[in-house]
């Protein structure tokens, strides 16, 4: 499906406070590696295109954390906000530097199963030529890591708050290809989420 001249960017969201587990998620060890260090060696691995990692709250210990991976980061002023923010403003930095960006494969720090080949399968599942989105499909449900086609850049830069991009892709359910991904129901918001994976 992918040509040669096809561009694909690994926007990771990393920019939030972590309210509900009371310490930096990012920053949090499972098997001996930060979340953040897993999810940008994972995609690093995965040779799909470009990585950055979108800061905000702690961020210079979360870039600390990375700082001999080959990883861009951009720290989001806006972090405060939400996940909206951190989408709207990651994008925008990532286009800044490649505007002939087919798509953007967004992942969250706080999913410690993602592996390479899962990025891969998405990666490999993405036509060009299509509008389409490649989700991550777990309990009843979809979600990320997501790829999303440049046909729907400019609606994730009118992301506001804490929505994230589901509240677009809804809208698109023809064009969503979903990857099953049973893992991805994990994720760690809470201090009884992080007692259960260690």
């Amino acid at each position: 499906m992918l040509g040669e001249k096809t561009v694909i960017e690994i926007l990771i969201l990393a920019a939030g406070a972590s309210r509900r587990l009371g310490e930096p998620k990012q920053l949090v060890k499972y098997q001996g590696t930060s979340l953040i260090r897993r999810i940008a060696e994972a995609s690093i691995k995965a040779e799909i295109g470009n990585v950055t990692v979108v800061t905000g709250f702690q961020a210079e210990a979360i870039v600390h954390e990375i700082r001999d991976l080959n990883v861009n980061t951009f720290y989001n002023k806006d972090w405060e906000e939400g996940i909206g923010a951190s989408i709207r403003n990651g994008l925008k930095h990532v286009l800044n530097k490649q505007p002939d960006t087919n798509a953007m494969l967004i992942a969250m720090a706080d999913q410690p199963f993602v592996t390479t080949q899962h990025l891969q399968k998405i990666a490999n599942a993405y036509d060009p030529s299509r509008p389409m989105i490649i989700a991550s499909a777990y309990t009843g449900t979809f979600g990320v890591p997501v790829l999303v086609d440049n046909y729907y850049f400019d609606k994730l830069m009118e992301l506001k708050g804490d929505e994230g991009g589901k509240k677009i892709f809804v809208q698109y359910l023809k064009n969503i290809v979903e990857i099953p991904f049973i893992e991805g129901s994990i994720d760690i918001d809470h201090q009884e989420d992080l007692a259960k994976l260690k």
